[in-house]
């Protein structure tokens, strides 16, 4: 079990990505921004609003066996679900609205479902036990204004074992979630944080005039769990401030608040725990510890920048507006 579960824990690690202020930027208020900016502000809500545990329905993956653990322990916009089988072997099946590094051959395949276009990839990786299927998310109005935006369902099983059976059938599944709209995120779910459905750019409304706005790079991809902004009205280049919102496993003693950024290299850098945790493993599932640890986590703010005075500014405002 920890092997398939260390597995999901590295698929899922590769579904994120930093975000790099390039290109051309620019700062809100949104009225200030370009068109194309805006729809890359729009595209980024739509994401972040978006439960990627809408798009997994237990009831298909429990057809793969007992569901031990469900929901988005490891990212936000990922959700995950273990299964055991009869015989004490595991499946697993995870969908991510943010996948990253895929590769060329992933996006080969293509057809079109219900109106939605699929990419079935390379189809499965015996050697592995593994599936993966790439699919367009329905973003409403926005889906012919923007990039399309890409989803990945994938599985993984006992090597020798064909997984894609299970991947196409989550994926027919999330198809039909998605029809008229993508399933929206609920604050109150048990198999997400409640920092989850916020956006981290709240923090410039606890700023106001003290700040310089939000930076949007439309050429970027969208990263809804990060906020760029210029922690002064001057918008001095280089002084932009990250505020972004992880996950992370749960310790016996959680870390205290700390009270001034530390400095890291040639930066600052602010963390804290912010809201209650959630465990994604069901009452009485008998998963080893590793796997239960994994299922146990916590949304953490991050805060950092060049200066740390602006960093801790920052901070307090995110305290203020997420604690």
């Amino acid at each position: 079990m920890k092997k398939v579960a260390a597995a999901l824990l590295c698929a899922v690690i590769t579904s994120g990505c930093a975000h790099s202020v390039s290109g051309t930027a620019g700062a809100s208020p949104l009225d200030e921004l370009s068109p194309g900016q805006q729809r890359h502000v729009a595209v980024e809500d739509a994401l972040r609003a978006a439960d990627p545990c809408g798009l997994l329905d237990e009831a298909v993956v429990r057809h793969a066996g007992t569901v031990l653990q469900f929901g988005s322990a490891v990212q936000m916009p990922v959700c995950s679900a273990l299964m055991a089988r009869p015989g004490g072997a595991t499946t697993y099946v995870e969908m991510s609205l943010l996948p990253s590094m895929l590769s060329d051959t992933a996006l080969t395949g293509p057809e079109t479902i219900d109106g939605v276009t699929v990419y079935r990839g390379t189809g499965a990786e015996l050697a592995r036990g593994t599936c993966e299927r790439a699919f367009r998310l329905n973003l409403g109005p926005l889906q012919e204004q923007v990039t399309p935006q890409l989803a990945t369902v994938r599985a993984g099983t006992v090597a020798g074992e064909d997984a894609c059976p299970l991947t196409d059938a989550v994926l027919d599944s999330a198809i039909d979630s998605m029809r008229s709209v993508l399933p929206a995120r609920d604050a109150a779910a048990a198999h997400q944080v409640a920092l989850a459905v916020h956006d981290p750019c709240e923090v410039l409304d606890v700023l106001g005039t003290t700040a310089g706005g939000r930076v949007v790079d439309p050429q970027s991809p969208p990263t809804p769990f990060d906020c760029v902004l210029f922690p002064n009205p001057n918008r001095v280049p280089g002084s932009e401030v990250t505020v972004s919102f992880t996950m992370l496993p749960v310790k016996e003693n959680r870390p205290p608040v700390p009270a001034e950024p530390e400095k890291v290299g040639d930066r600052c850098r602010w963390t804290s725990p912010m809201g209650e945790p959630i465990d994604i493993t069901r009452p009485g599932a008998g998963v080893d510890e590793f796997t239960r640890r994994l299922g146990h986590a916590g949304a953490v703010v991050t805060v950092h920048g060049p200066n740390c005075a602006a960093v801790a500014r920052v901070a307090d405002a995110a305290n203020t507006a997420f604690g």
